[in-house]
């Protein structure tokens, strides 16, 4: 069977162990994002890590399309020797993360963690993110005025200083002048999938929502579960603000998870 075809996908892999732990970021951002998760399972020793650029994001290539078939198709070849598998997925990285949950994918997903995704997706963020595709990237003189769209798009804006190195990925120069890396049409990506994912997936699923997130609201998470976390003291983006309350989530939900 021939090689599935794509655009090349950066990962930062590591560790060792039975469990392989999957960070997939959000929409704008970069797999960097994840550091201080990432640390954590490194100081832990609790087993490996893969946390890719998406496609059309950070190091990654960018793509002639972004279809959830396509980032998923991606991330399942990245994880073709990995026996037992834990998925955190940030906001667009959580419908991913769902989507590669649904069993379709002959991986053993054992548990995912998502938070902060679009549960109510409606007509409005279609059109936002179909209008934000036809724009070309904007360039900038001054990496400064580069860096402070980088963290307004991301949604880093009042979480990391201009200087923090989670930031270096989500930038790119040329010729003197800089980009944000990420491919203004990425975003369309999305939709109303996610209740549909999280119905049929086939592990246990944790739904988190940061208390002063201004995009998805607990009330809507526990309309699907009553159990939704709501994580207290952070905004968007949860595992940036507290990788702490990030890893509780994902052992709690090891915990409920079977490793017979």
């Amino acid at each position: 069977m021939a090689e599935r075809q794509g655009p090349k996908i950066y990962a930062d892999q590591g560790g060792e162990g039975e469990t392989t732990y999957v960070l997939l970021h959000g929409l704008g951002a970069t797999g960097a994002v994840w550091q201080g998760v990432r640390d954590i399972i490194s100081e832990k020793k609790a087993g490996r890590w893969v946390i890719p650029d998406l496609r059309g994001h950070g190091r990654s290539d960018w793509a002639p399309t972004y279809g959830l078939g396509e980032h998923a198709g991606d991330v399942v070849d990245l994880l073709k020797d990995s026996d037992r598998i834990v998925i955190v997925g940030h906001s667009m990285g959580g419908l991913i993360g769902l989507f590669l949950a649904t069993g379709w994918f002959s991986l053993n997903i054992a548990g995912i963690v998502v938070n902060g995704t679009i549960s109510h997706w409606n007509d409005g963020i279609t059109n936002s993110m179909n209008a934000l595709a036809e724009k070309p990237s904007r360039w900038f003189e001054d990496r400064s005025e580069a860096v402070e769209r980088y963290l307004k798009v991301s949604g880093l804006i009042d979480v990391l200083p201009p200087d923090a190195p989670q930031i270096q990925s989500g930038i790119v120069e040329e010729a003197g002048k800089y980009r944000l890396a990420a491919d203004n049409k990425a975003g369309t990506v999305g939709g109303p999938w996610m209740q549909e994912f999280y119905n049929i997936s086939t592990c246990p699923v944790t739904l988190a929502v940061g208390e002063h997130d201004k995009i998805v609201t607990i009330e809507q998470y526990r309309s699907l579960d009553k159990n939704a976390v709501q994580i207290p003291n952070v905004a968007h983006n949860a595992h940036v603000e507290n990788p702490e309350a990030m890893w509780a989530l994902v052992e709690k939900l090891e915990g409920m998870t079977s490793k017979d």
